[in-house]
């Protein structure tokens, strides 16, 4: 989750609270408040590093899981304590805030936000909608496709914001269409139309699930699609010595986004969608076709945008061989953020309007550029910040020698319970906390505890970690995608719990199941084959 503030919050991160809050609710507001600073306070007593550094994940975790104040202001507290503890330099601690990776993070959020401005996302959804199909099925298979395409380059949640509001429209144009045909006198004189009305709600169920569900799984298939993805980038260099190439990992993390989605395809249409066709004849191409005229032509700034967006994508595949590799050619010293920055930088001087067409007034003219402080002013900075301190407080437990010691209760643990158990404990273990956490706090903090069990069991731990991490259905609350889905008017808690308790399952069974056997075959030097 790329913001857990966004449920159950005001939209700028701030805590509410009923005005008149109970006694209880105040008693427990205070002990989750005070009960961490307190845990790290008493710790000093031991005088041993890692005591203090399990008091400081305590006192994080407490406050990232309660949210009694905004989780990306929690992130700040590692940057104090931990020179305080004398485990890090403020200069080595304040560098973990504004690593490589969330510059990469910063500056992909910076070209979504361009994409958001010119409505390229609408554009490219009523097409994929036109291809896929207009019946029921088809505007289920499009919004499954365009949200998963989009998350993957985008956040999870400015996808599903952008998703939500057009997949409403897809499905009052449907019905629109039902009523308009009922209403020229061209329904079924048997038609039922409490059954009509039936299966219009089953199927506004189905499609804003397929959106908050495709969402989440589409941001598993590139580096840059998730938090958790960015964390594991982060922390595979910090315990390997490098990261696997963006070609590497969109292999491995498209394959299994692909296998979840058909699976996905499956569960909404057979419980949601299936004999809905009857009653809910196909939307008119032309609807479609005029919400496109809506948004007028191809316009400049889109064209630079795309042409961005595509140079950035061969940039990325090709920095590391076997294709190019040009970063290599470099010496090695380069990183995913250096292609986005560069597209960025490039947006902030390119205006919107055609400086070689006939309203052209030149490079050089002031006049509104493409990419504006506004994008800026609109970067998740919180989740920035939430990234930034798990990778400070990774940094404090691996100084303070307790990284080890848990690694070492998790090694005993795959050691009985054997290899294919324990990839499964730890699949189920993150999915269902992750309901009531942060993906991108539980990343941080679970991450770099598995990445010591050795260079060869990345499959065993890391990578069913990260993947689970994008494996909340169930609760609204759980992700921002969710919530926006809940939010739509559609769906109950009950829709929620029992479709996301199923998707949850087939989750946890394929994720364990592609670190076993198919993660080998992408990261044989860093997997245990069985």
């Amino acid at each position: 989750r790329e913001q857990a503030t966004l449920l159950p919050h005001g939209s700028d991160g701030s805590t509410q609270f009923r005005p008149r809050a109970s006694r209880l609710e105040q008693v427990l507001y205070a002990s989750f408040l005070l009960g961490g600073p307190l845990v790290f306070g008493l710790s000093f007593a031991s005088r041993n590093p890692k005591v203090e550094a399990a008091a400081l994940v305590v006192w994080v975790a407490l406050w990232w899981i309660t949210e009694v104040i905004p989780l990306g202001l929690t992130a700040f507290v590692p940057s104090i304590a931990l020179p305080l503890m004398g485990l890090c330099k403020p200069s080595e601690v304040t560098a973990c805030y504004l690593n490589p990776t969330i510059m990469l993070f910063v500056q992909s959020f910076l070209l979504a936000g361009c994409v958001h401005k010119y409505n390229l996302h609408k554009r490219v959804a009523l097409n994929t909608m036109l291809v896929t199909g207009t019946k029921p099925g088809g505007i289920l298979l499009g919004s499954i496709v365009i949200t998963a395409t989009l998350s993957m380059w985008m956040s999870n949640t400015s996808t599903s914001a952008m998703m939500v509001p057009l997949a409403t429209s897809l499905y009052e144009a449907l019905v629109e269409k039902r009523s308009g045909d009922e209403e020229a006198g061209a329904e079924d004189p048997g038609d039922d139309g409490s059954q009509r009305r039936s299966d219009a709600q089953k199927f506004g169920k189905g499609l804003m699930l397929s959106v908050a569900y495709s969402a989440s799984i589409g941001g598993t298939a590139t580096p840059i699609g998730t938090g958790p993805n960015l964390v594991l980038m982060q922390t595979w260099e910090d315990a390997f010595g490098e990261s696997p190439s963006f070609l590497t990992f969109f292999g491995f993390g498209f394959s299994y986004a692909a296998v979840m989605l058909v699976l996905l395809y499956a569960f909404v249409y057979f419980f949601f969608c299936r004999g809905t066709a009857g009653t809910l004849p196909p939307t008119s191409p032309t609807q479609l076709r005029s919400m496109l005229r809506d948004l007028g032509p191809y316009s400049f700034p889109e064209k630079v945008v795309t042409a961005s967006i595509f140079l950035v994508m061969a940039m990325w595949l090709t920095r590391k061989k076997p294709i190019l590799g040009w970063g290599d050619a470099i010496g090695g010293n380069s990183h995913d953020y250096m292609p986005v920055m560069a597209a960025a930088i490039l947006l902030s001087v390119v205006p919107e309007r055609n400086p070689f067409g006939r309203e052209g007034e030149g490079l050089t003219k002031r006049g509104p550029k493409i990419l504006t402080m506004v994008q800026f002013r609109d970067v998740s900075w919180g989740v920035v910040f939430l990234l930034g301190g798990g990778f400070a407080l990774s940094l404090g437990i691996q100084r303070s020698g307790l990284m080890e010691n848990v690694s070492g209760a998790l090694d005993y643990l795959k050691g009985h319970v054997g290899q294919f158990i324990f990839p499964l404990l730890i699949t189920a273990a993150v999915t269902s906390a992750t309901e009531f956490v942060s993906n991108v706090a539980m990343s941080s903090v679970i991450l770099p505890v598995l990445a010591n069990l050795g260079t060869t069991s990345a499959n065993l731990g890391l990578i069913p970690a990260t993947l689970a991490c994008s494996c909340a259905f169930m609760l609204p609350s759980a992700t921002p995608p969710n919530a926006l889905a809940y939010g739509s008017g559609f769906l109950t808690m009950k829709d929620m719990v029992t479709s996301g308790l199923v998707m949850n399952v087939v989750g946890i069974s394929l994720i364990t199941f592609w670190s076993i056997f198919v993660a080998p075959i992408f990261f044989p030097e860093y997997s245990t084959a069985i």
